[in-house]
């Protein structure tokens, strides 16, 4: 237990220091809050707040502004919006349970940051008091990021003329975050996941709409990380509200959690240098010890360092692997350590470089991951298939499977 932990702060510091001083806008729905995990939720955002992270979090309400509305339909949504306002302040208060910042207060400011204008007539129907976002006022907002508060705003706008406008969560937030050149938007959903996808670009995530299955209020959300990305916002994020610790394990992991999206590819793979092989033998050390990868000594991976290629997110090694050349037509991809967001993308890296090499087999060599080195297009062979001088250095007390992939010029 200890061990773990130990391994996973190591793991998580870099994005500690890297979250430090950054502007998140957080989008709470209703769901979210009535859930049984918002608690947690706020708790954690708290603890966010408390490692430097400069939050937004914009709140939805149990009552929404779809369609036209009616001056009582108003009433309902700033009812609603009330009442949601003063659960987050209520959570807030309570600072980080079952610790020693218990006691720490976190201040929350809100107030009329938001200027709106009606929709106004849309296919013919008066929209009343429905409403779009005029302005954010910026400046306002983050004057109060810096004098240390969480900036706390409702689904509602106020006009010039000092009427009120009911306004949609998630085109708010997603608003609030471009313009506020935010570098991260937040949005809770039902859903866990985009199509169990760790990350996507726009592109990729626009293919998927098409096909993959969500309600209404999951495809306004997905317009909103979007939206968020084509103003500019770095990384755009959709998570679960049912699952206690989500939020960190997508900020303070390199698997995260939920799915990250980006207008690009936010996902660095490149060969590794000379500085990297502390941060290889660091991220093998583990898997070396469970026996899923073989031991290889510090100064190996120092002398083949030209032979390695990493995967880097915001500054941290998150996955690498090796491709051994064998003979003139086959290599070994060996050392690979990544899950389901970085392996992929480390073995594509290595088949164009074998390819480049006109290389035609690649072989790899495992005692527990034969069924992902099968669903990346792997076939099981033998000992006896491999190259001469490799299968000389086959260690029969590991008993691995071997592997192969014909690589197509």
């Amino acid at each position: 237990m200890n061990e773990t932990y130990a391994r996973w702060f190591r793991a998580s510091t870099p994005y500690i220091r890297v979250h430090s001083g950054r502007t998140f806008v957080v989008m709470l729905g209703a769901d979210a809050l009535d859930s049984d995990n918002a608690v947690n939720i706020v708790h954690d955002l708290a603890l966010l707040h408390v490692l430097g992270v400069r939050l937004v979090v914009v709140h939805g309400a149990n009552i929404e502004s779809d369609g036209p509305v009616t001056p009582s339909r108003l009433a309902d949504i700033q009812a609603a919006a009330a009442t949601a306002r003063s659960k987050l302040e209520s959570l807030f208060t309570t600072g980080i349970p079952l610790s020693r910042l218990r006691d720490r207060h976190i201040p929350l400011a809100s107030g009329n940051l938001v200027t709106a204008r009606p929709i106004g007539v849309g296919d013919g129907v008066d929209q009343m008091a429905a409403g779009t976002v005029r302005r954010v006022h910026v400046d306002v907002i983050r004057d109060l990021l810096g004098a240390d508060s969480v900036v706390l705003i409702s689904p509602l706008g106020y006009g010039a003329t000092g009427a009120t406008y009911a306004l949609r969560v998630e085109q708010l937030a997603a608003g609030i975050a471009g313009d506020l050149a935010a570098d991260k938007l937040i949005v809770f959903d039902a859903a866990r996941r985009i199509a169990d996808r760790s990350d996507l670009n726009t592109a990729e995530l626009k293919q998927l709409r098409a096909t993959w299955d969500h309600d209404d209020r999951t495809a306004r959300r997905l317009d909103a990380l979007q939206e968020a990305c084509r103003r500019g916002v770095p990384r755009a994020h959709l998570i679960g509200f049912d699952e206690d610790g989500i939020l960190l394990r997508e900020l303070f992991t390199a698997e995260g959690a939920g799915t990250q999206v980006s207008d690009g590819d936010y996902r660095v793979i490149r060969r590794a240098g000379p500085a990297d092989a502390g941060a290889i033998t660091e991220l093998m050390r583990p898997l070396e010890a469970s026996g899923a990868l073989a031991t290889r000594p510090a100064d190996l991976v120092e002398r083949r360092i030209e032979s390695f290629y990493v995967a880097e997110l915001d500054g941290a090694i998150t996955g690498c692997c090796a491709l051994f050349p064998l003979d003139a037509d086959a290599a070994e991809l060996a050392c690979l350590v990544g899950g389901d967001a970085v392996g992929p993308r480390l073995l594509d890296a290595v088949e164009q470089a074998a390819r480049a090499s006109d290389l035609r087999r690649l072989f790899a060599l495992t005692t527990q991951a034969v069924d992902w080195f099968l669903e990346h297009g792997f076939a099981k062979t033998s000992v006896d298939t491999l190259p001469v001088d490799r299968k000389a250095l086959y260690n029969y007390r590991r008993n691995s499977h071997v592997l192969v992939k014909e690589l197509q010029p």
